[in-house]
């Protein structure tokens, strides 16, 4: 490749990626924090995602799936690393941060805390499991694109989705 289309190439890479940051960092970010509940390790995946799609962008083919879809793989993953790895390091499990509700109004108030009591059941399912409930109920996907982004059949969505349900239920139930 000569020099000339080279540099055209990387600028055309830079544009499309600035143009799928703007897009898309938000939902990196809502799904980084979600599955794992600390906004700072969420802002370091989302970092990470961009690098590796920065790196794997000219890679990327539609015709395996939709872009969105290739995004959450990469960041389920990105979560799923990050985990393990501090896990590794902190030797403990990880626990989620807990905010303090900023309410005006009683209504608020109720409304913030019954939040907080199902926020706090999501964080204490494993991270399979919420990371399931995270996608389909946050992102509202299917089975069909939760299967594709975890890399597992429909069944073991179906089957973690009915574990987090019933480990939601017991945990709501005992509050």
């Amino acid at each position: 490749m000569n020099s000339s289309v080279m540099t055209e190439f990387q600028q055309l890479h830079s544009e499309t990626l600035e143009s799928l940051h703007s897009r898309y960092h938000a939902m990196v970010l809502r799904t980084a924090y979600l599955i794992l509940a600390d906004w700072g390790h969420a802002e370091d995946v989302a970092q990470e995602v961009w690098m590796r799609v920065n790196r794997a962008l000219v890679r990327f083919d539609p015709e395996r799936g939709a872009w969105s879809t290739w995004l959450h793989h990469i960041t389920v993953n990105c979560c799923l690393s990050t985990r393990k790895r501090l896990s590794r390091w902190l030797g403990e499990q990880l626990r989620p941060e807990t905010e303090q509700p900023q309410a005006t109004t009683l209504d608020n108030l109720l409304r913030s805390e019954e939040e907080q009591v199902i926020w706090n059941a999501i964080s204490n399912l494993s991270l399979k499991l919420r990371s399931v409930i995270v996608l389909r109920y946050f992102h509202d996907l299917s089975y069909e694109q939760i299967a594709a982004i975890l890399e597992c059949p429909i069944g073991t969505v179906r089957s973690r989705l009915h574990t987090a349900h019933t480990q939601l239920r017991n945990h709501l139930e005992d509050v």
